[in-house]
């Protein structure tokens, strides 16, 4: 009974109960030991700001006294100096006891009592005047100077001494404190080394050896399943990874790739909810552009950049507790009874942050699959800047700059696609051809800004008129074409029409307190009546825009002599 009652696991635990107490002890008496050394070494810079103050008052001093024999600006500039010093330095001085109430009361009235004796040095050399010798007015009497260098070495007399004394207290308790962690670690350690010592005699008498061999086969055991059940998750992430980043530079457009994003994360982060966050063109604001998953708080559609942390910080942001921690500000608190955690993590590619990606989900911590998450918001970024550029490239290389109409090039590929298109239908298809009316004129009396907004308020009007099906294009210059497909002669005679009428309600800008518009001539073609190709066409449908001119401008005709539609 005995035997067991003294067993090798009880010893073991009485070692370690006193081991840990000692630590204990160790860890608080160095804590104390430390706030004990900050104390002193806060006294010891106290101390030398009040040399230091005392050090610069001297020079102040003797800097003015040598203006006031000597009468040289250099010893004025040098007080000047000195003063500001002196300034700052007491300014230091208070921060530093600003947790000591009496000592920093000690301080104010030592600045206030330094700052009437600098007041009589500086009143003393306003006044001063060269070549007197005898007493001047206004200069102050040697005794009320002699009166304010004997107040502030008070001041700063009683301030050192209060020091020293904390000074003298804070080492005797650093003393004591060093003293009882090494009576307590004389004490503790030995008599664990004694428990430690008698258990290890205790199970040397059992079958120690068997023990051991058994203990680190199974913690091999352990180890191996661990590094093989990592490996395969690892292989696993990269295998998924490697699939994303595939079909990320398959895809063709933007909304692809938040499909494929929303599909990717929902299989390889199940549990978790996800909203895709795109920044605008205008980047005042982001769009939520895919979400997937359970909504476990409210989210903004459409946020500020400033509200969320990864972009401020651009760099992933954990939220361990949505409930009660700090989190970004597009999240708003949840309001089920569980508890949420989340990951926002910045969608960055080269140098710009054009997006990111919040992750929530139920739990406190860390999410799981951080790593894994920020892998792939990494591929991510790149594919949507690839998409991105891909995207600005094919605009800019099929749109005018200046109207964001299609361009010339656009113009004749796609007549030809949709005459060919109209022909096999059965349809007709309409070309009108329009002209700004006297735009070099305009262009010459109202400058080339004005011309510039001419057209672009032109071009916005007529996307505005534009059918979905219909193409506007600027053919160059001040001239525009329209193609009308499935359009009849009478319906392209009427959209010409209310385009010639809108374009001349136009208010383009003032000019000497007059508003200044425009006015279009529009020549119109008609496939197959006018030609079934497209420069036929478009050449029908110019010479039909040269006649509409001669003819004064300001007007619509067909092609081939067809009868013209006069205002309205």
């Amino acid at each position: 009974m005995r035997k067991r009652h003294f067993s090798p696991l009880r010893v073991f635990l009485a070692a370690t109960v006193i081991l840990v107490a000692l630590g204990l002890y160790v860890v608080a008496n160095a804590i104390q030991f430390a706030a004990d050394y900050r104390s002193v070494t806060h006294t010891y810079a106290v101390l030398r700001h009040l040399d230091r103050i005392e050090s610069l008052k001297h020079q102040a001093v003797a800097e003015s006294r040598g203006y006031l024999l000597a009468g040289r600006a250099e010893n004025r500039d040098n007080f000047w100096r000195i003063a500001g010093e002196l300034q700052r330095e007491s300014d230091l001085l208070t921060e530093l006891v600003i947790d000591n109430t009496a000592q920093h009361d000690r301080v104010i009235q030592m600045r206030r009592t330094l700052d009437a004796r600098l007041r009589l040095s500086v009143q003393a050399m306003q006044t001063w005047r060269a070549g007197v010798t005898g007493p001047q007015k206004g200069v102050p009497p040697l005794s009320a100077i002699r009166a304010g260098d004997r107040d502030v070495a008070l001041r700063l007399e009683q301030l050192r001494n209060a020091e020293n004394v904390l000074l003298s207290m804070r080492s005797q308790r650093a003393e004591r404190s060093a003293w009882l962690t090494l009576l307590a670690a004389g004490i503790g350690i030995p008599l664990s080394l004694l428990l430690i010592g008698h258990a290890q005699r205790l199970l040397a008498r059992e079958n120690r050896v068997r023990q051991q061999a058994e203990a680190s086969a199974s913690a091999s055991n352990s180890e191996l399943n661990a590094t093989v059940q990592q490996l395969a998750r690892l292989s696993d992430s990269m295998a998924s990874l490697s699939q994303y980043s595939s079909m990320l530079q398959g895809a063709s457009d933007a909304q692809e790739l938040y499909e494929i994003t929303a599909a990717t994360f929902r299989r390889l982060l199940p549990g978790l909810g996800g909203y895709l966050y795109v920044i605008r063109a205008s980047r005042d604001h982001a769009e939520l552009v895919a979400q997937w998953g359970a909504s476990v708080a409210p989210n903004d559609p459409a946020p500020a950049l400033q509200s969320c942390w990864s972009v401020r910080r651009h760099a992933p942001y954990a939220m361990e507790d949505l409930r009660h921690g700090l989190r970004c500000a597009h999240i708003g608190r949840p309001s089920g009874a569980h508890d949420v955690h989340g990951l926002c993590v910045p969608l960055s590619a080269h140098g710009e942050v054009v997006g990111w990606l919040s992750l929530q989900g139920e739990g406190q911590g860390r999410i799981a699959e951080e790593s894994l998450a920020v892998r792939l918001c990494e591929q991510l970024s790149l594919a949507l800047a690839n998409v991105r550029l891909r995207e600005s490239l094919r605009h800019q290389a099929v749109r005018d700059a200046l109207t964001g109409l299609f361009n010339r090039r656009y113009l004749e590929e796609s007549l030809t696609r949709e005459i060919a298109r109209c022909q096999r239908r059965q349809q007709p298809l309409a070309v009108l051809m329009l002209d700004v009316d006297h735009f070099k004129a305009f262009n010459d009396r109202h400058g080339h800004a004005m011309g510039d907004a001419a057209l672009a308020a032109f071009a916005r009007m007529l996307k505005d008129k534009c059918r979905p099906e219909d193409i506007a294009c600027r053919y160059g210059g001040e001239e525009f074409t329209l193609i009308l497909p499935e359009s009849d002669l009478p319906t392209a005679l009427e959209r010409a029409e209310d385009i010639r009428t809108s374009a001349a309600l136009l208010r383009i800008g003032e000019a000497g307190g007059a508003a200044l518009r425009i006015t279009v001539s529009i020549g119109v073609a008609l496939m197959p009546q006018h030609g079934e190709v497209g420069l036929e066409l478009m050449r029908a449908g110019d010479r039909a825009l040269y006649r509409a001119k001669h003819e004064g401008r300001d007007r619509v005709a067909v092609a081939d002599e067809v009868p013209v539609l006069g205002r309205v």
